[in-house]
């Protein structure tokens, strides 16, 4: 279940972002302090973005200043704007 609610939040702070892209750890941070009551095991956030990603809502490129950045697929965009 809350899997699913930060899956839900990360795609919405995605599409908040409005196509610019949020870097992995302003996204990481981000979730994080929106579930400031949830106690995550290293690794656990890594791990739903992965599995958001292997659902093909969002993708990431490794910028070489920026490190990895997130964007919003089109599937993404859609499953965002919906919830």
């Amino acid at each position: 279940m809350i899997d699913r609610d930060i899956k839900i939040f990360l795609l919405k702070a995605l599409l908040a972002a409005d196509g610019a892209p949020m870097t992995h750890a302003s996204l990481v941070a981000a979730i994080a302090a929106a579930f400031e009551r949830v106690a995550f095991a290293p690794g656990d956030l890594d791990q739903i973005i992965r599995d958001a990603e292997s659902l093909n809502l969002i993708a990431s490129t490794n910028d070489e200043l920026l490190g990895i950045v997130w964007l919003l697929t089109p599937k993404g965009k859609i499953r965002a704007s919906t919830k």
